[in-house]
């Protein structure tokens, strides 16, 4: 892959941006600590918060969401990684509130594929939708995972196609035996969550209140941890790439 400063088109020459390290989020609140001050760039429903030698791609929840973001990234940086970063629920009992978790695997549970990650040590396993503890357990077993999420596998597939170094880094926002709201039935086709129509459902439910409360508080936590460990990662693992802006004729 090259990997000048410029790419060509068919009317002449456009500016292009390199950014050594890609980061790809579902949500803006997942990475929120890292956006403050960033004006975002916006390419087909993707967001890009760039930073001094990385960016981070906010392109929605769920697979194909990912992989719509991961290759926009891709086409748009060049980066020499690509990071599935994210907020993630714990499949085993020894993963708190606030762990960050970096991978050495990623299973996609519908194809059974398995994807090596770098500088990890943890089996995360993406899935369409988790819920209980029993469900947990049983899924933990079977892949000998130990964190679950939905759109790692999809970043780690497009990686693997490109040719592109991946990594996952995910902190925990839900313990094993935490049960989730029914959330994912509020995504639209588009990886979107639908605020508004999860606010109305959970009025009327008491029994979701508390659950809900906590997900909040465990999931603003588990941004901040994970913000902290992508500087860490980005500073790192980044050099500065020259950015090179010529105008076509």
């Amino acid at each position: 892959m090259g990997r000048c400063g410029v790419r060509w088109s068919g009317f002449g020459q456009t500016a292009m941006l390199r950014k050594s390290v890609a980061i790809v989020a579902a949500m803006r609140r997942e990475v929120a600590p890292l956006l403050r001050g960033i004006r975002p760039r916006q390419t087909d429903g993707v967001e890009f918060f760039e930073l001094e030698s990385a960016v981070i791609a906010i392109g929605g929840i769920g697979r194909q969401a990912a992989a719509r973001a991961t290759e926009a990234v891709v086409a748009t940086y060049e980066p020499n990684v690509i990071v599935s970063a994210g907020i993630a629920g714990a499949l085993t009992a020894s993963r708190n509130i606030g762990d960050i978790v970096y991978a050495r695997e990623v299973v996609d549970a519908e194809s059974e594929t398995r994807f090596a990650a770098s500088d990890g040590t943890a089996v995360v396993l993406t899935v369409s939708s988790v819920s209980g503890l029993a469900e947990k357990q049983i899924v933990a077993e079977r892949w000998k995972a130990d964190v679950v999420d939905m759109e790692a596998a999809a970043v780690a597939a497009v990686a693997q196609k490109r040719g592109i170094e991946f990594a996952a880094i995910k902190a925990i926002s839900d313990e094993v035996d935490f049960v989730m709201p029914p959330v994912g039935e509020f995504v639209d086709q588009a990886g979107r969550f639908q605020t508004l129509r999860f606010a109305i459902y959970i009025a009327v439910r008491p029994k979701w209140w508390r659950a809900v409360k906590q997900l909040n508080s465990n999931s603003r936590l588990a941004a901040v941890k994970l913000s902290e460990a992508l500087k860490h990662l980005t500073d790192q693992r980044s050099v500065t790439a020259p950015q090179e802006h010529v105008s076509g004729a």
